[in-house]
Formats: structure tokens, C-alpha cells, sequence
């Protein structure tokens, strides 16, 4: 997996604006938390950050070891070693969920049903048994993958985790 560097990347994956992941990069890299830098482009006064790792004093900030004073809410920073993926979260209600254990289309019903109403996900559950049926005859289409990612975007963050376990689904089948 590739580390993600600028803030087009994240901003495509937590479907946001850009200029909200770039600012938080910025303030990364001022803060000396991140290494990376930010550039400016010829005949604007936008600066585009792009982040390359953390510092060594990144690490003790996430592990709350650090010794200057952070704006660094550590209550909802976790970091289970090793990381291989980078994430920014933006918003005022924030969620996030890893469901490793998920691995069956039975299992990702069960998840909808326990974190929405019914009404919310009726429409990707049938989208759900569709693909279903397509991975048995080995035969997806990626119009169903499709409206499947922009159903999941319309529900926000939580239901983002039905596109990881369709991705882990599918590479178990290819196998």
C-alpha cells in the first residue's frame, strides 16, 4: 500500500474538500510534528503541503510524550504499531471504524443492521445481493462496485468500512 502524501489524495479518500486536509498538513509541518513541506504555485498565493513522515518528535506527540504544549487532542489519537496507513479526520462528529473480523457479505449485513436504520441502507443492501451473486459466477461489474462506493459516501464515515470489507471479499475470491 502506498503512503499518501498530499492533500488531493486524502481529500479523495474521506471524500472532503481539499483545502481541509492541506490546512491540516500545514499545520503539521509548522508545528514540526510531520516532515514535509509546502509549496506555492506561480501566479497564486496557495501553498500546497505535502507530507513525507513523521518527525521524531511527531512520534513522541502521538505517544503524549512530547514536552511543549500541542493543540493535540490525545483522547482520540491512537497508533497501534506498525502503521501502514495514514488518515485525517475533519468535522465535528467524528468516527471511525476498523473491522478486520469481516469477511462475508452475511457478516456486512449483520454490521449495516447494527449501525443504521433500515430505511438508510435498504437501497445498498440490494445493491449488496447483487454482488453478491456477480462474485459467485466470478463475474463483477464495476458499475455495481460504483453505485456501492457512492452509497456508502452518502451515509458517511461509518459506512465507508462496506468498501474495506468488499476489497478484502473480493481479493479472498480472486484467490
Amino acid at each position: 500500500m502506498e503512503i499518501l502524501t498530499t492533500p488531493e489524495q486524502y481529500a479523495k479518500l474521506l471524500a472532503i474538500p481539499e483545502e481541509l486536509p492541506n490546512f491540516n498538513m500545514q499545520y503539521l509541518i509548522d508545528r514540526g510534528l510531520v516532515r514535509g513541506m509546502a509549496r506555492g504555485s506561480i501566479g497564486t498565493t496557495k501553498k500546497t503541503a505535502f507530507v513525507l513522515d513523521l518527525t521524531s518528535f511527531g512520534v513522541e506527540a502521538v505517544e503524549g510524550q512530547a514536552g511543549q504544549d500541542l493543540a493535540v487532542n490525545f483522547s482520540i489519537i491512537n497508533v497501534n504499531a506498525p502503521v501502514t496507513d495514514s488518515q485525517i479526520a475533519a468535522g465535528d462528529r467524528i468516527e471511525q471504524s476498523k473491522l478486520v473480523s469481516i469477511g462475508t457479505f452475511d457478516g456486512l449485513h449483520r454490521y449495516l443492521d447494527q449501525n443504521f436504520r433500515p430505511d438508510q441502507v435498504e437501497a445498498l443492501k440490494v445493491q449488496l445481493q447483487e454482488l453478491e451473486k456477480q462474485v459467485k459466477v466470478d463475474s463483477v461489474k464495476p458499475s455495481t462496485l460504483s453505485k456501492i462506493r457512492e452509497m456508502t459516501q452518502n451515509l458517511g464515515q461509518t459506512a465507508l468500512i462496506v468498501m474495506d470489507v468488499i476489497q478484502k471479499i473480493l481479493s479472498l475470491s480472486s484467490k
